[in-house]
């Protein structure tokens, strides 16, 4: 079946582009297209006996949704997040993967459990710190309405899924012909001169009447249409705004520092050394504090008596402490100590210790000068943040049934803002916000004159809004688009004027003459354009692309053309050799590059012609129920 479908594919014109049937798996996002629920009484379809359950289809909806959502943000338009916009991919999603799930069945396909728990280890959605959490996993299933049997169940589903249609593109291949056809397309190089007739010198030359501008008007209603707009007024309330009018006093400043001082823990940490006597009798004590006491060197004596094994080779040094590293004889005497003197004799349970003090680490406490600024600005947000939640558990009560949010605002100490006119694709500042944008434009908000509900736009930004004018779609009066229609006129006819330019030089250019000459005799700007490749942007964009258009000059006759740019300037250009890309000239790494990159594109092609032909064999009943 499959080398049939793949028959089929060959000799395709066009590279196709193919979207890859993926598999996505982050937590709080998984579109697991299972159908394993199968619990609902609502089967909103059937494949080959297998019911896709309504709940299958609610639970992949919402997985979809937030998919989107991580992907777009906040500002994802409402539309593309509703129900009756994604129901239909969604389940057609849901019933490609039952029949690719049924054929892999079919097919004796199997996942180990082994495989099923290294796959569920790996979600991040799962892990902490980049490690599987157990209580992590069984806390976002419960979230999600799944059991870890049926979650196992699920996911040795999917994988079987996956592996069927990595069989089918991952063995896909091409040929270095197909290469080479691909290549002498996509990296094919042009060389060709040209020059920009600009038409904005000649348009304040050119004048248009009214009557040419009514007519034009008249006969293009469609492009001056105005799409339905509206105006709001609002409230915007952010911790910020509230913060600006808060003083601190100094005396608040100073309590919080004396604060902070009393809670600060001094992090000293001292560096000791020592020698240990694990069996020590009073001759050997004594003997070493002779020695030390005679101001022999520490370090040696270290190397020569003590019975610590990881330390006796280093004169003793133990490293750092911050008080809780070593038995509480030993710390105590340590912290005793100035830095170079030496302890008596200290007994722990691991013997007796001689100890030094080699240096000590400390951070102090900083200046209130130091912390003035930070403070200052901790407490004025803490009160900020304290206004702001208290403004927003007033904002409904009192913008409901307001005529008009002057009031509100005043009482909240904030401002009343306003809004230029926008449309349903939204404008400028806040209005840009798409849940602003759809309140505006609610029925109730727009029509009925009532305020919105309080909208929350982030954890720290909340506003209330009401339409204080609204423009239904119509076509824009002459007056407001005259000034575009004379610039679009005039534009007009300092093109055609110079179209005629551009074809006397082209004309001189076909009949052998020099192109650079005929530029400079014009004060033209004469642009070679060698080893040019397919792409660009703007103007230039437009004039390769017109230069990719022309066939290639035959013998050593060169190709001229004019034309016309979207801003009105006309070109004259010469086309002077083509040369098609060669697989050959590039490198070993771009040969491999350009022939994986085709095979992935047949894989996804072969893997939607093997989609579509299970999906018209299959047995496939819409709404069923049990």
């Amino acid at each position: 079946m499959l080398q049939s479908m793949r028959d089929n594919l060959k000799g395709t014109a066009a590279i196709i582009v193919a979207a890859f049937f993926g598999f996505i798996m982050v937590i709080g996002g998984i579109d697991f297209f299972t159908g394993a629920s199968g619990g609902s009484a609502d089967a909103v379809a059937e494949v080959n006996g297998e019911k896709i359950s309504n709940l299958d289809l609610q639970r992949a909806i919402q997985n979809r949704r937030n998919l989107i959502m991580s992907q777009y943000g906040e500002n994802v338009p409402a539309d593309l997040l509703s129900d009756e916009q994604l129901r239909e991919p969604v389940l057609q999603q849901l019933i490609t993967s039952s029949v690719m799930r049924q054929a892999a069945q079919d097919s004796g396909m199997v996942m180990s459990a082994a495989v099923v728990d290294k796959e569920t280890v790996q979600i991040p959605g799962f892990q902490i710190n980049g490690k599987f959490d157990p209580q992590v996993f069984r806390d976002a299933l419960r979230r999600m309405g799944y059991s870890p049997a049926s979650f196992r169940q699920i996911m040795e589903r999917d994988l079987v899924l996956q592996q069927y249609a990595d069989s089918v593109t991952e063995s896909a291949f091409t040929t270095r012909a197909d290469a080479e056809q691909v290549v002498a397309v996509s990296m094919e190089e042009r060389d060709f001169d040209y020059v920009v007739l600009p038409v904005q010198g000649l348009m304040e030359q050119v004048d248009v009447s009214d009557s040419e501008v009514e007519r034009y008007y008249e006969e293009n209603q469609a492009q001056f249409q105005r799409p339905e707009q509206v105006a709001i007024e609002y409230i915007e309330l952010k911790p910020e705004l509230f913060a600006a009018n808060i003083d601190v006093s100094e005396q608040d400043v100073r309590a919080q520092y004396e604060q902070e001082v009393a809670n600060f823990q001094a992090d000293i940490r001292r560096h000791a050394a020592h020698i240990l006597l694990e069996d020590a009798n009073k001759d050997k004590v004594a003997e070493v504090q002779a020695k030390l006491d005679a101001g022999e060197d520490f370090t040696e004596l270290a190397k020569t008596y003590s019975d610590d094994l990881g330390s006796r080779d280093e004169g003793g040094d133990l490293g750092f402490t911050s008080g809780d590293v070593f038995p509480e004889e030993f710390e105590a005497a340590l912290a005793s100590l100035e830095v170079g003197q030496v302890s008596g004799p200290v007994t722990t349970d691991s013997g007796t210790h001689f100890i030094k003090l080699l240096e000590v680490e400390d951070a102090e406490a900083p200046t209130f000068e130091e912390r003035k600024a930070e403070i200052t600005a901790q407490l004025r947000n803490a009160e900020a943040e304290r206004e702001f939640v208290g403004a927003l558990g007033r904002l409904a009560d009192l913008a409901y049934n307001a005529d008009t949010l002057a009031g509100p605002a005043e009482e909240l100490g904030v401002p009343l803002q306003t809004s230029a006119l926008f449309g349903r694709q939204g404008g400028a500042g806040v209005t840009g916000n798409d849940k602003v944008v759809a309140a505006a434009f609610a029925p109730e908000v727009k029509e009925d004159g009532n305020t919105s509900d309080v909208l929350n736009l982030s954890e720290e930004h909340s506003v209330v809004l009401r339409v204080t004018e609204h423009k239904p779609a119509g076509t824009y009066p002459l007056e407001e688009v005259r000034q575009q229609i004379v610039d679009r006129l005039k534009r007009d006819k300092a093109s055609t004027q110079l179209a005629s330019r551009a074809q006397e030089l082209k004309a001189q250019l076909e009949a052998g003459g020099d192109f650079a000459k005929l530029a400079e005799e014009q004060q033209l700007t004469l642009e070679t354009s060698d080893k040019t490749r397919r792409g660009g942007f703007g103007e230039r964009g437009e004039i390769v692309d017109q230069a990719f258009k022309l066939e290639a000059p035959e013998s050593r006759e060169d190709v001229v053309t004019t034309f016309a740019t979207s801003d009105g300037d006309q070109v004259v250009l010469k086309l002077r050799d083509v040369r098609p890309g060669q697989l050959a000239r590039q490198s070993r790494e771009q040969r491999q590059a350009v022939m994986q990159q085709l095979a992935t594109v047949t894989g996804n092609a072969e893997l939607m012609a093997v989609q579509k032909y299970l999906s018209n064999q299959a047995d496939i009943e819409m709404g069923k129920s049990d």
